[in-house]
């Protein structure tokens, strides 16, 4: 389990370095539609769904990397003056009875959403017209990812629990 850990782990962290990178052609193409539309009043088609893709795939390929790092937007008031063994059991309670059953009907869903574009050809509405189905391919994927990582989590917290490090 280790091994898994430290594989989904790196894993994770690759693809959360990379969607980091993803904000800069979001910036690009953003830059490039104001300055069409300001400057020589000729907006474009594409930028601004170009933009809205660039930043889901940005935020859904972040998703596991966040989680790896803990760094989710939580309340955690009460949660932080509980002894670390009870915060470690509260984490490990709250991945079955809430995190599991989110992340896989999440997955389905998704993976359900995806696989009728694909099935259709799915295009947008817009004048530009793009393919959609590859765009909403990315949310089952990247559910995978965060359900990899939750798992990952698991067994690390349950290590921590017996005083064993990864």
């Amino acid at each position: 389990m280790k091994k898994f850990v430290r594989f989904v782990n790196a894993m994770n962290d690759r693809i959360g370095k990379v969607a980091c990178l993803l904000i800069l052609p979001m910036a690009g193409v953003t830059v490039y539609e104001v300055v069409m539309r300001r400057v020589f009043n000729a907006p474009t088609s594409w930028g601004l769904e170009m933009t809205v893709y660039t930043y889901g795939a940005h935020f859904m390929f972040g998703m596991a990397a966040t989680y790896l790092y803990d760094r989710h937007v939580r309340m955690d008031i009460i949660v932080l003056q509980l002894p670390r063994k009870a915060r470690l059991w509260l984490r490990i309670i709250t991945f079955w009875v809430m995190f599991v059953p989110f992340v896989v009907a999440f997955t389905y869903a998704a993976t359900v959403y995806a696989a009728h574009s694909w099935e259709i050809w799915e295009h947008s509405w817009s004048a530009w017209q793009p393919p959609l189905y590859p765009y909403k391919t990315v949310m089952p994927v990247t559910m995978v990812l965060l359900l990899l990582q939750g798992l990952a989590n698991f067994f690390r917290d349950c290590y921590e629990l017996r005083g064993e490090e990864i």
